[in-house]
């Protein structure tokens, strides 16, 4: 390594000096836990390893879900004897089961847990010393002192207790669970010598047990999307992908809840799917690097966009996680370049779906549209890519209503009907649907919390709507229409004066109508104006 990533303690301050601190560190390497995985047979043991693989990057990293585990689980601590005898405040464990203990402890335990008669090791050899004298043996000092020394041995072993608190076992286990925890988990998930099974960890006897249940209980908690109709049809879509290993296109309109559902169903498959959000640009470094960041592989300021691609594939070839695209009409070039060809769309179709990769791409109509425009300005055609579609969704163009109550309700939790109610009203009129949810709901936590309150009322929901969220729309659609009124106007082409005399000008050209600017809010029907008014009544 270069001498310039060195620098002594009393030098001048660098910054750099501190990028390669241990602290700085990324959890775990995704395509070399890829490796790991491709020898592991049972696809709950694969869960299990990816599961802790996302964590290790999650804030804390495996140092966190050491904690985590000594904290949640202290009855699963110990060895194999000690979780079946038990370990109840006050228990005492006889000479027999402290043998039996000792027996499962690093070189037999008897240094930490001697017991009555149990001769030290290292006192024992001290006997074993020559003569610190030649004469010593003649006259018979050596054996004066080495039969003083073994009665001195004799007497502290006959010291030692006869039994032991269970609480000190469970100390001592614990004590090597806080050092050497964290590194075994990550050894578990790189090392193919590593056994997936109980009983591999001394101090953690039920360690693979304890992490399953914490992996259930981790999913379980993540579990509190409200699930709308819509929502359960990303889920089934996704669930498909997984299960058959293809393709699946998920289209549907804005605002209508694709990317909270994809989330929400990404977060209760950690061992198994990776979601990624598909940047805006032409990019191919944003792109891969967008992708690596979620898988979790190696990213530095010096890496290459080929260099993420072939980790990627590595990654992602064995086929255990399935990709999730959101935005993915960002998949094809976002320029009107006449000679570009999407190569996102190709590397996808070439390096991921032709491997057996599951993958989802979530997108809107636009998806469709550059689609054909790709096709109408290049050679490029679409035959392969739709062909390789296992599956199109098509969702509703809207939400219903008791779909928005139900996530009104996930958002306010312990909100009143009357909360409720409003709230779903202004969704639905201001066609903000979810996004209207969650601004309202925003705001009056907002509001509650400066008036010192944890739980949101019905006043908080009232002063949102009425002080942020229709004055809001009110002025935004205002400031559009006064935009498409004053906007300026296209220049008149003039055509120019010949210099040469009795050169023709030629005729001015016939304009055309032009066609009314289309407004970027939509004008609200009657029956949508009656909502507003409604809103306003329940207020």
């Amino acid at each position: 390594m270069s001498n310039t990533r060195r620098a002594s303690g009393g030098g001048p301050l660098r910054q750099e000096r501190f990028a390669s601190s241990q602290e700085f560190e990324r959890g775990l390497m995704a395509n070399l836990v890829a490796k790991r995985c491709t020898l592991l047979d049972r696809p709950v043991d694969r869960e299990l390893i990816w599961f802790l693989q996302l964590l290790s990057h999650a804030p804390g990293g495996l140092p966190r879900v050491a904690a985590d585990l000594l904290a949640r689980y202290p009855d699963k601590i110990g060895t194999k004897a000690m979780q079946e005898f038990g370990f109840k405040p006050g228990q005492i464990y006889s000479t027999d089961r402290v043998k039996t203990i000792r027996d499962e402890l690093p070189f037999g335990g008897t240094t930490d847990f001697p017991l009555k008669g149990d001769v030290d090791l290292v006192s024992a050899a001290s006997l074993l010393d020559e003569p610190e004298y030649d004469l010593d043996d003649y006259i018979g000092e050596r054996r004066r002192r080495r039969e003083k020394r073994r009665a001195q041995i004799d007497d502290e072993a006959s010291r030692h207790p006869t039994n032991y608190p269970a609480a000190k076992f469970l100390s001592y286990c614990v004590g090597h669970a806080e050092l050497e925890l964290e590194k075994y988990l990550a050894q578990m998930c790189l090392d193919p010598g590593v056994k997936i099974r109980d009983g591999e960890l001394w101090y953690f006897a039920a360690l693979i047990t304890t992490l399953r249940q914490y992996q259930a209980e981790r999913i379980e908690a993540r579990n509190c999307a409200a699930v709308t109709s819509i929502g359960s049809q990303v889920c089934d879509a996704l669930d498909y992908a997984t299960e058959s290993r293809r393709l699946v296109l998920i289209d549907g309109n804005a605002r209508i809840g694709k990317t909270y559902s994809a989330k929400a169903w990404s977060d209760q498959h950690p061992g198994r799917v990776r979601y990624v959000q598909v940047p805006s640009t032409n990019c191919d470094f944003s792109f891969f690097r967008a992708i690596a960041e979620s898988l979790g592989v190696s990213i530095n300021l010096k890496s290459k966009a080929q260099e993420l691609r072939l980790r990627i594939e590595e990654t992602l070839q064995p086929g255990h996680l399935t990709l999730v695209l959101d935005e993915a009409h960002y998949l094809w070039p976002q320029s009107n370049y006449r000679n570009t060809t999407p190569g996102r769309i190709n590397w996808l179709m070439t390096a991921l779906i032709n491997k057996g990769v599951p993958v989802a791409l979530i997108t809107t109509p636009q998806f469709f549209r550059s689609q054909t425009e790709i096709e109408r300005q290049t050679c490029w055609t679409s035959e392969q890519f739709t062909g390789r579609i296992g599956h199109y969704e098509k969702l509703p163009d809207t939400l219903l209503r008791t779909d928005l109550e139900a996530v009104a309700r996930a958002l306010l939790p312990g909100g009143d009907v009357r909360s409720i109610k409003a709230v779903t009203l202004y969704a639905e009129a201001s066609k903000k649907l979810l996004a209207g949810i969650e601004t309202v709901a925003d705001r009056a936590k907002f509001l509650a919390s400066r008036a010192q309150r944890q739980a949101v009322i019905f006043d908080d929901i009232k002063r949102a709507l009425e002080e942020s969220a229709i004055p809001s729309d009110r002025t935004f659609t205002d400031a559009i229409q006064a935009g498409e009124k004053n906007g300026r106007k296209r220049a008149v082409n003039v055509s120019a004066r010949p210099s040469q005399p009795g050169f023709r000008s030629p005729e001015t050209p016939t304009r055309q109508t032009p066609v009314p600017p289309r407004s970027a809010t939509p004008a609200l029907s009657a029956d949508r104006r009656g909502d507003i008014e409604e809103v306003h009544a329940s207020a």
